[in-house]
C-alpha cells in the first residue's frame, strides 16, 4: 500500500492543471502594452555598453499601470531622445531602442522578464563586464548577443540545480537530486522590422535526475518544490516545448495571446516572489494549488485582453484542458475552461501593490466526491482510495463524474518599505526588476467540495530583497499555507479504510534564503514543514513532514 500511494502521490501531480484566471490576469497585463502608438524611424546603433549601473534584475514583477506610462515612453521614442536609466540623469544604453516599427519592449520592457521568469540580458539592469558583476554568466558573446537584442533577438538560458532532503515524516525518507534547464527565446517584431506591436516567445524546458518516484515523497497534496512540475511531472530526461505563443496590440486599448502558454511561469503572479528557481521552491506559494484541478502545466490559449484604464484591466477566453508539453493539439478543445478576470493596480503612497479576481468554469467532467463510486468489490478498495488522492489508474472502476465545476480565487501584493526613490521604482518597475524593499503576498481560493480535493485555501508570505547595501541581490522570505480538504472526500477515504486513515486539513510553512554568489549564480537554502500531507496522512498515517532544499540558480 505504502508504495501504491507513493506512486499515487506522484499521479496527483501529473495532470498539474493551473487555474485557467490566473492566465487571464497574466495576460490582462497585456492590454497595457496598446496604450501607445510611436512612429519615428531611426536605425539602431550597434555600440553597447560595458556595463549598467542599475542593479541585477530578478524575476520580474508585474508593474502597476500607474507606473507603466506607455504614453510617456512612446513620446520618447518617438523623438528619438535618449531613454534615461532609472534614478539617473545620463542615459540607459540598455534602454529603447529607436526604431520604425511599434516595439512592445521599448515600451514596456517587464514583458519579457515577465514571460521568462527571470532576468534578460539587453534590458535595464543588465551588467556586462567581471565575473562577479555580470547579470548573465556567459555575459555578451562578444558583443554578438548584445547586437541581437537590440534587433529584436533576446536568447536566455537558465539552469536550476536542487538537492532535495526528506528528513522526517512523508511518504518515505531519503534524498533526490534535480536540474530544471529552461530556455526561452524572445522575438520583438518591432525591433526587428517584421511588423508593430508583436511579440513572438519561445520557450524549451527540461528536467533530469531522480525519478518521480524518489522525488514525490513528501506526500502533500500539491508538490514541495515547483521545479518538479516542469515540464511536466512526469517528463524527466526530456527536453520540451512548453510555450510558443504570440502577443499582439490590435487595437489602443485591446490585445490578444494566442498559442501555447505555461501557466507554471505567467499566471497568478504578484509583485514579486513569482519564481521557484530564487525565491518559495513550495506550489502553495508561487501559484493556487486549486489550479491543480483544471489545467495541464501547458495549455493552448485564445485571450482577449481590454484595459479602460490605466487602474483596470479586464481578461476573457477560452483554454484547453487537454494540453500537454509533449503533445500539439491532441483532444484539444473537447472539453474547455472558459474565465474572466480582472486586475486592479493601486499605490499606498509610493508603495505600489496589485489585487486580482479570477474565476473559471470548466466543463471537464471531474470526481462526485459525494458519490465517487458506485458498489466496489473488496479487492477493488485500495484502488478507489488511491484515486481519491489523485491516482490515475481508474481501470475497472464504477466511478461517477459531475459534468462541470467552478473556481474562484484571489491574490494581492503589497510593498511595506522600498529603498529607492519613487522615479526609481517606475524605472524599474517597467523594466522588470525587483524592486530593493519588503513586501507581503497572499492568495485565498473556494471551490465546490463536491469537484474540487481543496475547496477552501490561503496563504500569506513576507519577502525581503536587498535590504543591505551590501548584499543588495539577497532575498530571504517566509510564509504559511493553509488547505481546506473537501468534507466528501474526506469522509469516503474514512468509510473506505474503515476508519483506519483519517484525512485532516493540510498546512505547511516555508523559509528561505536567496545567497547571490555573484548576480549570477545563486546558492538557495530553504525548509520547509507540513502538516497533515494529504497522500502520507492516507498510506502511512503520516501527520508531517520536514524537508530541506538547496538550489543552485545560474542565469546563462
Amino acid at each position: 500500500m505504502e508504495e501504491l500511494m507513493a506512486l499515487n502521490q506522484s499521479a496527483r501531480h501529473r495532470p498539474c492543471r493551473w487555474d485557467a484566471r490566473k492566465i487571464a490576469l497574466c495576460v490582462a497585463l497585456t492590454g497595457i502594452m496598446a496604450a501607445a502608438t510611436p512612429s519615428q524611424a531611426q536605425t539602431p546603433p550597434d555600440q553597447a555598453p560595458a556595463t549598467s549601473e542599475t542593479p541585477t534584475p530578478t524575476p520580474a514583477p508585474s508593474p502597476t499601470p500607474e507606473n507603466a506610462d506607455v504614453h510617456a515612453a512612446a513620446n520618447t521614442i518617438a523623438s528619438g531622445d535618449k531613454p534615461v536609466a532609472a534614478g539617473q540623469a545620463k542615459a540607459d544604453p540598455w534602454g529603447p531602442v529607436p526604431t520604425k516599427d511599434v516595439s512592445l519592449v521599448n515600451l514596456l520592457p517587464f514583458f519579457l522578464p515577465y514571460f521568462n521568469n527571470g532576468p534578460v540580458f539587453g534590458l535595464p539592469g543588465t551588467v556586462v563586464g567581471d565575473f562577479t558583476d555580470r547579470t548573465q554568466l556567459t555575459g555578451d558573446w562578444g558583443g554578438v548577443r548584445t547586437k541581437l537584442a537590440r534587433r529584436g533577438y533576446f536568447f536566455d538560458l537558465y539552469s536550476t540545480s536542487a538537492y532535495q532532503d526528506v528528513a522526517s515524516g512523508g511518504l518515505k525518507t531519503g534524498s533526490a537530486f534535480m536540474q530544471n534547464t529552461q530556455l526561452s527565446i524572445n522575438v520583438d517584431t518591432g525591433r526587428a522590422g517584421l511588423w508593430s506591436g508583436g511579440l513572438f516567445h519561445v520557450t524549451l524546458e527540461s528536467r533530469i535526475g531522480s525519478s518521480p518516484k524518489k522525488t514525490f515523497t513528501v506526500g502533500s497534496v500539491v508538490p514541495q518544490y515547483t521545479g518538479l512540475t516542469v515540464p511536466g511531472p512526469f517528463f524527466t530526461n526530456d527536453f520540451l516545448p512548453t510555450e510558443y505563443f504570440l502577443v499582439q496590440s490590435l487595437r489602443p486599448k485591446f490585445s490578444v495571446i494566442l498559442g501555447k502558454i505555461n501557466v507554471l511561469n505567467i499566471c497568478d503572479r504578484t509583485l514579486f516572489g513569482n519564481s521557484y528557481k530564487d525565491t518559495f521552491a513550495n506550489v502553495n506559494f508561487l501559484k493556487n494549488p486549486m489550479a491543480l484541478n483544471f489545467y495541464n502545466t501547458t495549455t493552448i490559449a485564445a485571450v482577449g485582453v481590454w484595459t479602460p484604464t490605466k487602474w483596470v484591466a479586464i481578461a476573457g477566453g477560452v483554454l484547453d484542458p487537454n494540453s500537454k508539453a509533449n503533445n500539439l493539439a491532441t483532444d484539444a478543445f473537447d472539453k474547455v475552461n472558459i474565465y474572466a478576470a480582472s486586475i486592479f493596480s493601486y499605490k499606498l503612497g509610493d508603495l505600489p501593490g496589485q489585487s486580482w479576481a479570477q474565476f473559471n468554469w470548466t466543463n471537464k467532467p471531474k470526481i462526485d466526491l459525494a458519490k465517487p463510486f458506485g458498489p466496489l468489490s473488496p479487492e477493488a478498495i485500495p484502488q478507489a482510495v488511491g484515486v481519491l488522492v489523485g491516482s490515475p489508474s481508474t481501470e475497472g472502476l464504477p466511478i461517477n463524474f459531475k459534468s462541470e465545476s467552478w473556481v474562484t480565487v484571489e491574490n494581492f501584493s503589497q510593498y511595506l518599505s522600498v529603498k529607492e526613490d519613487p522615479e526609481t521604482v517606475s524605472q524599474k518597475l517597467i523594466s522588470g526588476q525587483t524592486l530593493r524593499g519588503i513586501g507581503v503576498f497572499g492568495r485565498v481560493g473556494y471551490a465546490p467540495e463536491e469537484t474540487n480535493p481543496i475547496t477552501r485555501d490561503a496563504s500569506i508570505a513576507l519577502l525581503a530583497h536587498g535590504l543591505s547595501d551590501r548584499r543588495q541581490n539577497d532575498s530571504f522570505g517566509v510564509g504559511f499555507y493553509h488547505n481546506g480538504i473537501s468534507r466528501p472526500l474526506k469522509d469516503n477515504i474514512a468509510h473506505l479504510t474503515g476508519g483506519t486513515s483519517r484525512v485532516k486539513n493540510e498546512q505547511g510553512v516555508e523559509i528561505f534564503y536567496d545567497f547571490a554568489i555573484t548576480p549570477a549564480i545563486k546558492l538557495i537554502p530553504s525548509y520547509q514543514h507540513i502538516w497533515n500531507p494529504l497522500s502520507a496522512s492516507v498510506a502511512r498515517n503520516q501527520r508531517g513532514a520536514d524537508v530541506f532544499l538547496a538550489r543552485v540558480n545560474v542565469t546563462w
